[in-house]
């Protein structure tokens, strides 16, 4: 059988339906178990793990406008997740850090993640998980 080019594939198309899928899967499942969007999720799990950061740094990492990850900390601000604190080296800034529910609701979520990847990798199977890890570490971390 002929080896399909990579211009056949369409990867990118893939990717993206993909990613919306799962999104979409993940999102609803958060909300049922962790009350939070999958959106929240991912600045809840930065806060879990690195601390504090000011707003450029959450949109740096998660890969959203700066306008976007204004809003998204608004509402979670309002919700009572996160909190906002004056920036001791640079009063011009914020900075976020999580609030007890915050940290109760990082958890539940990781908990959700956790079986959402274990599913994942079980329909995938170890090998292709891992080939499918490498290759979407390799464009999430390509600085092009």
């Amino acid at each position: 059988m002929a080896k399909i080019r990579a211009v056949d594939r369409r990867l990118f198309l893939l990717i993206e339906i993909a990613a919306r899928r799962l999104n979409r899967q993940a999102d609803a499942r958060l909300k049922s178990d962790a009350g939070v969007s999958a959106s929240q999720a991912g600045v809840l799990f930065l806060l879990l793990r690195r601390g504090e950061r000011r707003i450029g740094a959450l949109s740096k990492t998660l890969s959203l406008n700066p306008p976007a990850t204004t809003g998204l900390v608004d509402r979670m601000e309002k919700a009572g997740l996160v909190s906002r604190t004056t920036d001791k080296t640079d009063a011009r800034g914020a900075m976020i850090a999580l609030t007890a529910k915050g940290t109760d609701a990082a958890n539940r979520a990781d908990k959700v993640l956790k079986e959402l990847n274990a599913d994942l990798e079980a329909r995938l199977g170890d090998d292709v998980a891992d080939i499918l890890h490498d290759g979407l570490t390799r464009i999430v971390t390509d600085e092009s």
